[in-house]
């Protein structure tokens, strides 16, 4: 065997070495997010996550029921009956007025109060994020949740990717350790390289409400309204998200 075939073997061992290695190391970090995440769930089943971090929203999407809904009736179904009330309509108006009220549409579901109460009384840190009002954090802000500072701003309108870079250093600046956003369309962001959270606040083709990752962040949609979803980062700041339809 001369110099050059030993060299060629050589060279040969060492490429199916090093994708040998490549491998390994994405089956290790590919398992690795996916232990995190199973032991968040075992730590929020069993009621301990203390070093957790839990990103708390309003569900925001259309409920089926709303999507569902009769459309308005005609001007001439409106058209009301201008004859005298019969003693039978009588009667049963005076049952209706002393029943107790059937509950509005809008004391039913779950409140972000709750999740927030109950997530607390299980330790973790916790940060309700208004995505009814996404406005509201038009001006970057730097949030606590526990011991945890956290960066939040909303995108209303397509924004550059320059434009992202320079918010999130600023809020960097501020000493945030993890940045959040919030916006009705993920296309509104002219990246995400620099993002930690994205929450969607209206339903869009190719986001979930489990989230998934995008170039580095993590994009979740928000869930429909009388739900709540949740962002959970583990103390290694591998998300997941669940949403809460009863407590």
């Amino acid at each position: 065997m001369n110099k050059r075939t030993r060299e060629r073997i050589a060279l040969v061992v060492f490429l199916l070495l090093g994708f040998g290695v490549a491998v390994v190391l994405l089956s290790y970090f590919s398992t690795g997010r996916s232990w995190n995440v199973a032991a968040s769930v075992v730590d929020d089943t069993v009621g301990r996550m203390e070093g957790y971090t839990a990103l708390v929203y309003e569900g925001t999407a259309p409920a089926a029921a709303e999507a569902l809904a009769d459309p308005a009736p005609d001007a001439a179904d409106e058209i009301l009956d201008e004859a005298a009330p019969t003693a039978a309509d009588s009667l049963g108006l005076s049952i209706l007025s002393i029943l107790p009220p059937l509950p509005s549409d809008e004391s039913r579901g779950v409140y972000v109060s709750d999740v927030r109460d109950l997530y607390e009384k299980k330790e973790a840190q916790v940060l309700s994020l208004d995505t009814a009002q996404p406005r509201r954090y038009a001006q970057p802000t730097v949030l606590e949740a526990g011991g945890k500072r956290i960066g939040v701003f909303s995108v209303q309108a397509y924004t550059t990717a320059a434009r992202i870079h320079e918010v999130v250093e600023d809020l960097l600046a501020r000493d945030a350790e993890l940045v959040v956003c919030i916006t009705p369309r993920t296309a509104y962001l002219g990246t995400y390289d620099v993002l930690d959270v994205v929450v969607a606040t209206t339903p869009e083709e190719g986001t979930s409400q489990r989230g998934a990752d995008v170039d580095g962040a993590f994009v979740v949609q928000a869930p429909p309204k009388g739900t709540v979803g949740m962002v959970v980062l583990t103390q290694n700041n591998v998300p997941s998200a669940k949403v809460i339809e009863a407590l």
